[in-house]
């Protein structure tokens, strides 16, 4: 028989074991010591919008709800709205007469489209029938509006693959008949979302990567800054004539990354957007940011929102785990003060495409949810909402950490470290919290996001491993509160 001493001991020794393997990635306890001293100064406040790029394969907001994003960016344009003229005549009706009367345009046509697609889909223009999300636009705008998910819109004559044709002889706009053509088409598009019905869309993209041809802009960047001004006219006649109490937004010049695009649209046409909005594919996003952010400062711009209108990957694919893992080290570098801040951003993209050669999202066919899409949700956790950040006093190499402060104030560490080796740490909170209860989430390959057990904070200090190739994130919850929470 054992003693109960001896078998007190084996029990807590089974306890230690358990605890060990379920922090750890490897089979031993992690050996590499990192103390890690979060300063109490804030350093500025995380990404407000963190959202993604729809993809045809299906539009669900369950999956919208569990991801936790706030917003979503929307490809419009005339290959999805307007794949005929509406009225059968080319030119007609003029800006001024749409001006004086919006009923002459054929709302009829549009109601039809935007309810009931062709081939029974809102993507009908974009993958093969039965293979996309069989659903319409007025479904995803209610849905967004109902779930209050912030809706970003792109307007587009010609798409990628340079559809409709109708479309092309104002690709780009030259005389007063195109010119009408793409100013009715803003107008029915901003008009049909927000007084035809109320789905509550202020944020319009002006066409999509104009210095990339494959995505259909036919013409200059001068010509560009034309369908800018125009589609600006338009946008701004549907508020002030209709829903004077509302605030828009327009985003551009919505160009690749790497383009110089932003820094002559910010010379040459500030005044015709007020949202600067481009495209960022880069391993680590932060050049390219703290570029375009050099070319805000001196401007009318200077203080506007920047938002990443595409980010992510469209060639490695999001069940890869080092990709996982670096989108979470963007999310925090995009939370980052000064000229590496990004107010808004859509990763490309949520859904498959369901094109052959096209790039797969975070949900694939049947709903698989990839890797990419847990590393996401757990980064929109800990940074999404204009959250108070804090950063180490000193940078650690081998972990790249921030904490976050949310308006209940709970605080949130969030630490990566991609490398094979393990870590274990001592994180300093004092400055923050001093007390309370953790809850710990793994991202790794073993734990897509879960949950993976709790710690308790010990004079602002707690001692936690983080295993190789992993992202912890600890939700702490003040003992105060805590005790004033019903049970």
């Amino acid at each position: 028989m054992f003693s109960k001493k001896i078998i007190r001991n084996l029990f807590f020794g089974i306890l230690i074991a358990i605890s060990l393997e379920l922090f750890s990635g490897t089979t031993g306890f992690a050996q590499n010591i990192e103390t890690i001293k979060i300063s109490g100064t804030p350093a500025g406040v995380s990404t407000r919008y963190i959202g993604a790029v729809e993809g045809n394969i299906n539009f669900d907001l369950k999956d919208l709800q569990d991801l936790g994003i706030n917003t979503y960016r929307i490809y419009g344009g005339m290959s999805r709205w307007e794949p005929e003229d509406d009225d059968g005549q080319y030119g007609w009706p003029s800006i001024d007469q749409i001006k004086a009367n919006s009923n002459i345009i054929n709302w009829a046509y549009w109601d039809r489209m935007m309810t009931n697609p062709p081939n029974g889909s809102d993507y009908w223009w974009s993958g093969e029938p039965g293979k996309v999300w069989q659903g319409n636009a007025r479904t995803i705008f209610k849905t967004l509006k109902q779930a209050k998910i912030r809706p970003v819109v792109s307007i587009r004559n010609v798409d990628s693959s340079w559809n409709p044709s109708w479309a092309l002889q104002l690709n780009p706009p030259r005389n007063q008949e195109d010119w009408n053509e793409w100013w009715e088409h803003v107008f029915a598009t901003v008009y049909w979302l927000n007084v035809r019905n109320d789905y509550g869309v202020d944020d319009w993209e002006i066409h999509n990567e104009p210095d990339n041809r494959d995505q259909g802009w036919g013409g200059t960047r001068a010509d560009y800054f034309e369908l800018v001004k125009v589609a600006k006219d338009a946008i701004d006649f549907v508020y002030k004539t209709y829903l004077p109490s509302r605030t828009y937004h327009i985003h551009g010049p919505k160009t690749v990354g790497g383009s110089n695009w932003p820094a002559v649209a910010l010379q040459e046409i500030p005044n015709y957007f007020d949202t600067v909005n481009v495209h960022n594919y880069d391993a680590d996003i932060s050049n390219y940011t703290r570029k375009v952010h050099g070319w805000m400062n001196g401007t009318i711009r200077a203080d506007s929102p920047l938002w990443l209108g595409e980010w992510g990957s469209y060639q490695i694919s999001y069940s890869d785990l080092s990709l996982a893992l670096n989108l979470i080290k963007n999310l925090i570098r995009g939370s980052q003060s000064g000229d590496n801040y990004v107010y808004g951003s859509h990763i490309f993209c949520l859904y498959d495409w369901g094109k052959p050669g096209l790039a797969e999202g975070l949900i694939g066919d049947g709903g698989k949810r990839r890797a990419g899409y847990y590393a996401l949700r757990m980064g929109i956790r800990a940074l999404q909402g204009g959250k108070s950040t804090f950063l180490p006093i000193a940078n650690h190499p081998n972990l790249m950490t921030v904490a976050t402060l949310d308006a209940s104030k709970n605080v949130y560490l969030l630490a990566v470290n991609d490398r094979a080796k393990s870590d274990t740490v001592t994180a300093d909170l004092s400055a923050l919290i001093k007390a309370g209860k953790g809850t710990v989430w793994e991202f790794s390959s073993r734990a897509m996001d879960a949950v993976v057990g709790s710690l308790t904070l010990k004079a602002g200090q707690a001692t936690f491993p983080v295993a190789g190739n992993s992202a912890i994130l600890i939700k702490f919850v003040s003992a105060a509160l805590e005790e004033d929470r019903p049970n």
